[in-house]
């Protein structure tokens, strides 16, 4: 896994690439569904409601605090990814939106120290701003970016 520098570089250029691919869209492009019914508004909103999610958890880890707050549960990915899409804005609201959570969540990896990423050597697994920044991050861009790919060719 990698150090703080690399990863933080690996989440700028998968915020870039998705952010590239719809930022010319036309407006009305973002209500239209695309992802098993789900619209680009409703898409970014679950973005975004996952970085604000996740946000505070790196100001827990630069406390010495677990990451995520006693009693609150992410198994059920789906309930809170549908509650996220719910309150998606309109349009290009979206895109904003998507754009302030997602700069938040970058800021707040990019204050968190370099001892929390890289490889724990005792567990030998990735440390707690790798997985922070991974899931939420840089492999929700991985996820979606195929999807997004081929419904913006069918766009232009």
């Amino acid at each position: 896994m990698a150090d703080k520098a690399t990863t933080i570089t690996e989440l700028e250029e998968a915020y870039v690439a998705f952010r590239d691919l719809i930022s010319n869209l036309r407006d009305a492009a973002f209500s239209e569904p695309f992802n098993d019914g789900w619209t680009l508004s409703e898409l970014l909103a679950h973005m975004a409601g996952w970085y604000r999610e996740i946000t505070p958890a790196f100001g827990r880890v630069a406390r010495g605090e677990r990451p995520i707050p006693a009693g609150v549960d992410y198994s059920d990915a789906d309930g809170w990814n549908a509650r996220f899409a719910k309150d998606a804005r309109k349009g290009r609201g979206a895109l904003d939106d998507f754009d302030l959570a997602f700069h938040g969540y970058y800021a707040a990896a990019k204050d968190l120290g370099e001892e929390h990423y890289g490889v724990d050597p005792e567990k030998g697994r990735p440390k707690i701003g790798n997985r922070l920044l991974g899931a939420s991050g840089i492999d929700h861009f991985r996820e979606h970016q195929p999807q997004l790919e081929i419904w913006v060719a069918g766009q232009r």
